[in-house]
């Protein structure tokens, strides 16, 4: 019998399980290009203390996962001295071009910028002639963007994964990265405190009102 059961959260709780099996797993002497194309405060709370997943972000981590196991997306090591950097694909087309699908509600114009760091990283360290960013709506539309090869901006990711490891290593937390994606951040708290409105941060930022 169904009784009196919390049916929500059984699947919660269901989805929240299937997302961990898919999660990345940190390896202590080597950081994943994710972690550092994204704020770097952030992954450092990821690994050293993180917060229970919530089902929203379990969903979105399920799909995600889903779709380069699916596509059997592969992920490389590069080695800088004493560190690992990795970097995943979702889709190998050829031996020379790779593929990496990002979900979104609305087709962007142009690809974010962490997107095109991430990108560009993968055609050092999977040693690629051609990377390509696709972005798709769950209605089945999409738009691509090739990615050039800049040397420049895959230094600026061994740069960033070099000051994240020693970071973690010694226990110190990076500086707050103010961004508009602060405000959907679930450590909001952990870097701007028990502010109730957001023109704290806006004024971090420099877009707050003018006096």
């Amino acid at each position: 019998m169904l009784g009196s059961r919390d049916f929500h959260k059984i699947i919660e709780n269901g989805l929240i399980k299937a997302s961990k099996e898919l999660t990345l797993e940190y390896d202590p002497d080597g950081i994943h290009v994710s972690e550092i194309t994204r704020c770097s405060r952030l992954s450092y709370f990821e690994r050293v203390d993180p917060f229970e997943d919530e089902s929203s972000n379990a969903l979105q981590n399920i799909l995600k996962g889903s779709v380069k196991k699916l596509l059997n997306g592969k992920t490389r090591e590069y080695k800088v001295d004493d560190l690992r950097i990795y970097a995943s694909i979702d889709l190998m087309v050829s031996k020379d071009m790779v593929v990496n699908l990002i979900p979104v509600s609305k087709l962007p114009e142009y690809p974010h910028p962490n997107d095109l760091l991430y990108a560009n990283a993968c055609l050092f360290i999977f040693e690629s002639q051609g990377v390509f960013i696709v972005y798709f709506t769950p209605d089945g539309k999409f738009v691509e963007f090739s990615v050039s090869e800049s040397k420049r901006m895959f230094e600026q990711v061994v740069r960033r994964a070099r000051i994240l490891h020693l970071l973690l290593k010694e226990k110190k937390t990076p500086v707050v990265e103010p961004s508009e994606l602060c405000f959907s951040c679930k450590y909001y708290q952990r870097c701007f405190g028990q502010q109730k409105e957001p023109e704290h941060l806006l004024d971090i930022l420099g877009i707050g009102k003018k006096k």
